[in-house]
C-alpha cells in the first residue's frame, strides 16, 4: 500500500460498539492510523444517548488525540432511519436525525456526511419510493448546504435496499437531486453484485466520488476483513492510482462477529494491506 493512502486510510467505530469509544480511539492509535470514518451509531454518537448529545465535548476528545474525521456516517440499517419510508412521520423524523450529523459535521472539521438511499415497500410501486428518497435528499442537500457539507450517496446491495444498487440507478439520483453538493461514496463490497467494478464508478463519475471504502468480499457476502475473501486488492489500489483518487478512504469491515474483537480484526486487516497491495 503506498504511504500515500495510508496516510488517508480511516477506520469505523461501529465494529467497536461493544467497546467504549475511548477504547477506540486508542485501538486508532495503535493501529498507527490518524483518520476515522465517524459512525452515528449506538452507543458512541446518536441523538439517542442524552437529552443533548455533548458534542463539542466529544469532538474535542477525537481532535486531542490527534485524530480527523474524514466523514461522517449515520448508522442508516440498525436504527430507525429510511427516508424513502412511506410512513411521513417516519420520513420526517429520518430526515430530523439526519439533519443533526449534518448540523454538527464542522464541530468535528469534517464536510462530507454518507446516506443512504432508504428503504421501500416491495409490494409497493418502485416509483414511489424513489419518489420519497429523491425529495429526501433535496431536502437534505439543503441542509447541507447551508452547513458547507457535500453529501455521499452511498449505492447498496438489494439485500439492504433496491432502490439504488449500481452506477446508473445513482447518477439518476444525482441528476434529479442536480445538487452540486451531492456526490457518491463508493463502496467496493458493492458493485460485484450487479456485475460492475470499481473502475466502473471511476468511469461514471470521476471526482463526483467523495469517499472510497474498501473490504474484500466474496459472492454472496460482502465488508469483510481482508483475506477472508476473493478481492484483488493490488487491482482496487491500482484503480485508485489510474484515475488519481486523492479523497479519503476507509477500511470498511462490518461482520457482526468482528465487534467482540475489533482491534485484532483491523490490525491483521491492516497488515494484509500493506503486504499485498
Amino acid at each position: 500500500m503506498s504511504e500515500k493512502i495510508l496516510e488517508r486510510l480511516a477506520i469505523n467505530n461501529f465494529n467497536y460498539r461493544r467497546w467504549s469509544f475511548d477504547y477506540f480511539l486508542r485501538s486508532v492509535k495503535e493501529l498507527g492510523l490518524h483518520n476515522i470514518e465517524l459512525c452515528g451509531c449506538h452507543p458512541h454518537f446518536t441523538i439517542f444517548e442524552a437529552e443533548k448529545f455533548p458534542v463539542e465535548e466529544f469532538a474535542a476528545k477525537i481532535k486531542d488525540a490527534g485524530i480527523t474525521v474524514t466523514a461522517i456516517e449515520p448508522e442508516q440499517n440498525f436504527l430507525p432511519i429510511n427516508i424513502a419510508a412511506v410512513n411521513p412521520y417516519l420520513r420526517e423524523q429520518s430526515i430530523r436525525q439526519l439533519r443533526f450529523f449534518i448540523e454538527n459535521a464542522k464541530v468535528f472539521d469534517c464536510d462530507k456526511v454518507v446516506i443512504y438511499p432508504g428503504k421501500a415497500f416491495v409490494d409497493h410501486p418502485h416509483s414511489q419510493g424513489w419518489m420519497y428518497a429523491r425529495e429526501s435528499v433535496k431536502e437534505l442537500c439543503k441542509i447541507a448546504e447551508d452547513n458547507g457539507v457535500t453529501l455521499l450517496m452511498t449505492p447498496v446491495s438489494s439485500f439492504v435496499s433496491d432502490l439504488m444498487t449500481d452506477t446508473k440507478t445513482a447518477k439518476r439520483m444525482l441528476d434529479e437531486v442536480g445538487a452540486d453538493n451531492l456526490m457518491v461514496c463508493a463502496n467496493t463490497s458493492i458493485p460485484g453484485y450487479v456485475g460492475e467494478t470499481l473502475e466502473t464508478y471511476f468511469e461514471v463519475f470521476g471526482n463526483r466520488i467523495g469517499l472510497v471504502q474498501m473490504a474484500d468480499a466474496v459472492e454472496d457476502c460482502d465488508q469483510l476483513a481482508w483475506g477472508e475473501g476473493n478481492v484483488n486488492l493490488k487491482e482496487q489500489m491500482d484503480i485508485l492510482e489510474k484515475f488519481g483518487y486523492e479523497g479519503p478512504v476507509t477500511m470498511e469491515l462490518l461482520m457482526e462477529e468482528y465487534a467482540e474483537d475489533p482491534h485484532k480484526i483491523h490490525a491483521d486487516s491492516l497488515e494484509y494491506m500493506k503486504k499485498n497491495s
